[in-house]
């Protein structure tokens, strides 16, 4: 939900203050600009209650129109991806609209559409990522500091999966640390899962949240990047733990803990304290971000090393590289030379071919295998 981070924001994307969306929640500031979307912090006029209003805006497919406050898709080849994130945002947070008043989940109030696209109305935390926590105290984290947010996400994961939902982004940017002592879990990611699958994203096993935590704490821990399921013993990590997380880990060809039950099991049976990481109100409005007066719009967000070498490291198919290709293409803004724009057209043309072969392809195995079954 929020991504409290330093970075520089262009305010020509943003909506401004005093802005109202769903004729009764204003707009007061700006919290964080995501990959995936914008997050501000508001009221809600009838009531008065302070909320985080997170508006799905993917810097890469879309843009906000000179006149308004409406997205739309950068052309027509990016509008197909645009609207399919839109609706899986849509969809998955108003399943959490189900879960108000967990302790460990962020609560959402409601979420809908407007401008083009789709909004989540939550409460407005006060606290900082454990990605930030870790900056700020430029350390690793503890191992009773891993077990007091691996016991914290065991419960909110039960509620998430109780409602046939995953969250699909867990990572330290979505672990976020309360002032009141809590740990809850924020910014889910069906909309980016969505996208990076090109595919619906409900029948998503639950043990890829569970893998996810292990993944996040065990890089937390040792300050070492995660590549695909394997992971090595560490000084930093206690053997009890470490076991812990080496069976969210997929190993000898099957997953030891695929679903959170087995997950708060295996978890209750490691003998090490938990405290809460202290978090401060000074930690808090070090994490600010600052605006930009004076900046090209549409800015991609920059990532650390890590997560470039974690790109890097993983494989695509070859619908995903095809498709890559392809939105590499469509969202290119610059003018170009008439032979340019001819080899663009050539390359969309062998993407599109490659897609259909593949679908096409799917298509026969299915009805091969529906054959096969009756």
């Amino acid at each position: 939900m929020i991504q409290l981070m330093a970075e520089e924001l262009e305010p020509a994307e943003l909506l401004p203050v005093g802005t109202v969306l769903h004729r009764r929640y204003t707009i007061d500031g700006v919290l964080g600009r995501g990959t995936y979307g914008i997050t501000y912090f508001g009221h809600d006029e009838k009531t008065g209650t302070r909320v985080a209003i997170k508006e799905y805006f993917p810097y890469s497919l879309a843009h906000r129109a000179e006149q308004g406050f409406a997205l739309t898709p950068k052309n027509h080849a990016c509008g197909a991806l645009f609207f399919l994130g839109s609706e899986m945002f849509y969809r998955q947070h108003l399943a959490l609209t189900d879960a108000k008043g967990s302790e460990n989940l962020v609560t959402v109030y409601t979420t809908f559409f407007e401008n083009g696209t789709s909004y989540a109305v939550m409460e407005r935390l006060s606290g900082i990522t454990l990605e930030r926590y870790l900056q700020l105290r430029r350390r690793r984290l503890f191992p009773d500091e891993a077990m007091f947010i691996a016991a914290s996400l065991a419960d909110a994961l039960l509620v998430v999966h109780s409602l046939n939902s995953l969250h699909y982004d867990i990572n330290a940017r979505s672990i976020f640390l309360c002032t009141d002592g809590t740990v809850k879990l924020v910014d889910f990611g069906a909309a980016k899962a969505g996208l990076r699958a090109r595919q619906e994203v409900d029948d998503t096993e639950p043990w890829i949240d569970v893998a996810a935590i292990g993944k996040t704490l065990y890089e937390s821990m040792t300050g070492l990047a995660v590549f695909g399921d394997g992971i090595q013993p560490h000084a930093s990590i206690p053997p009890q733990f470490f076991e812990f997380l080496w069976q969210t880990s997929d190993t000898a060809g099957y997953r030891r803990i695929s679903n959170v039950f087995d997950y708060r099991h295996a978890l209750a049976c490691v003998e090490i304290g938990a405290i809460y990481p202290d978090i401060t109100e000074e930690d808090v409005q070090s994490a600010i971000p600052q605006l930009r007066n004076n900046a090209p719009q549409n800015k991609p967000e920059v990532s650390s090393a890590k997560e470039q070498s974690q790109v890097a490291g993983q494989k695509k198919s070859i619908l995903d590289r095809a498709l890559d290709a392809m939105e590499g293409v469509v969202t290119a803004d610059k003018p170009q030379h008439p032979d340019e724009v001819k080899k663009e057209q050539q390359i969309k043309k062998r993407v599109w071919m490659i897609y259909g072969g593949v679908v096409g392809v799917a298509l026969i195995l299915a009805l091969l295998l529906r054959g096969l079954i009756h």
